[in-house]
């Protein structure tokens, strides 16, 4: 519906030749979508990346929003242009988006009594997917900067977590993650966060508390220093079902 309201022409099989004037849509950056996005873009064509949205209204988390009964015209959904996760290329306007989400940025946590570390799942494109390993070695390295006890919250596509993310969120110091969208949840609690992937949603605008820098590891990526950006910025990553329906985020990516 989005892509003809936008004017495009919509087939569901590749064509034979890629051209300038093509545009593909996947879910998510891997295995056979990777390859094909390659070639898409070896021919000078656009690459739009659709995957569950970072943040729900008031909240929540939009891949759990649609369990009960499927994509509602509220339900967010990201789409980025070229990859997944990225804030390199988000575009932005005055028009505030975040605010429509209704969920309140709290003050800085002082205190708490652990470090939260929050993987993905380890497959994705190469040079940007999370090591297989590095939630045990991330937890390793901050049990040398850190008396506080280091918690692993395992993902939950592949273990059902024992508590919500907000009861895990309660007690944390810091959340440190590869690229998961539990560190936007963080942000807005008041956690200061540490990424440690070259490319996040709130990447160019991370923030962190001097308390919490010798938890970084010398590998650890610089951190910015605007919250309020960062998360202003997410919101125009991400769309409604209804939104997308209009074609109106497809036309933003691409214009």
């Amino acid at each position: 519906k989005g892509l003809t309201a936008a004017g495009h022409r919509v087939v569901s099989s590749a064509p034979d030749k890629f051209t300038p004037d093509t545009l593909l849509v996947i879910w998510n950056r891997y295995s056979g979508n990777h390859t094909i996005a390659n070639q898409v873009e070896r021919g000078g064509g656009k690459v739009i990346v659709a995957e569950n949205g970072y943040l729900g209204r008031g909240g929540t988390s939009p891949k759990f929003d649609v369990h009960p009964n499927g994509p509602q015209p509220h339900h967010y959904y990201s789409l980025s242009l070229g990859f997944h996760n990225d804030d390199t290329r988000i575009r932005e306007s005055d028009t505030d988006r975040w605010a429509t989400l209704d969920v309140e940025i709290k003050p800085w946590r002082e205190g708490g009594d652990y470090v939260l570390v929050c993987p993905n799942r380890s497959f994705g494109v190469p040079g940007r997917s999370m090591p297989e390993d590095w939630a045990k070695d991330t937890a390793k390295r901050l049990e040398k900067f850190t008396t506080l006890p280091v918690r692993i919250r395992k993902h939950p596509g592949n273990d059902a977590p024992k508590h919500t993310l907000q009861h895990d969120l309660a007690g944390a110091a810091g959340v440190v993650v590869w690229t998961s969208s539990c560190g936007i949840h963080a942000l807005a609690e008041g956690i200061p966060v540490i990424c440690e992937a070259p490319f996040w949603i709130c990447k160019s605008t991370t923030v962190t508390q001097s308390t919490l820098m010798a938890l970084a590891s010398e590998n650890s990526h610089d951190l910015a220093l605007d919250r309020d950006a960062a998360l202003r910025r997410m919101a125009w990553a991400q769309w409604t079902c209804a939104e997308i329906a209009t074609g109106e985020p497809f036309k933003w990516l691409l214009q």
